[in-house]
């Protein structure tokens, strides 16, 4: 199952349940993170954040991209700041997938960070368990939404939390 940061500054997430048509709600998601890895997507100007577009170009991995313009993520003209329709960003969305296995489930869920949640999500690995030298999968973790703006509209932003380390 999939799961998003949801736009417009929303503070839940919206998880997907047996019901298509009524989702369940979380204000945090709990778990332990089995693994991570960065992710690329374009789409045409205007529909980034339309769920029936396909990206007319994307990466699994962040690093080889599928599609037009395709290629090395690392050398894609798209792929650099100012090349955004509005001249700030970039025209490339990066992302961050977290595996998030919860409490009594079999599955993990997969959460998308959008890039506004990278810089977040990297200080929190680097000052929770980098600098400990310990795998993420060795603590339970806590992901919440805080509302941010940019003057113009309002989005959410992750927030991470270490619950507990697993002992023995």
């Amino acid at each position: 199952q999939r799961v998003k940061i949801p736009a417009g500054g929303a503070l839940q997430f919206e998880i997907p349940g047996d019901d298509p048509e009524n989702p369940d709600y979380a204000r945090y998601l709990e778990g332990v993170i089995l693994y991570n890895h960065a992710s690329s997507a374009y789409w045409p100007e205007g529909s980034e954040y339309d769920e029936n577009t396909a990206p007319l170009c994307s990466s699994v991995e962040g690093k080889l991209g599928i599609g037009e313009p395709g290629g090395a993520c690392a050398t894609c003209s798209l792929n650099r700041f100012g090349t955004a329709p509005d001249g700030k960003g970039k025209a490339c969305k990066n992302m961050r997938v977290l595996y998030l296995l919860r409490d009594g489930e079999f599955m993990p869920l997969q959460v998308t960070l959008s890039p506004t949640s990278i810089k977040p999500f990297r200080d929190f690995i680097n000052a929770a368990f980098v600098s400990r030298r310990r795998g993420t999968c060795g603590s339970v973790i806590q992901i919440g939404l805080k509302r941010a703006n940019n003057g113009s509209n309002d989005y959410s932003i992750a927030t991470f939390r270490k619950l507990y380390d697993f002992t023995g």
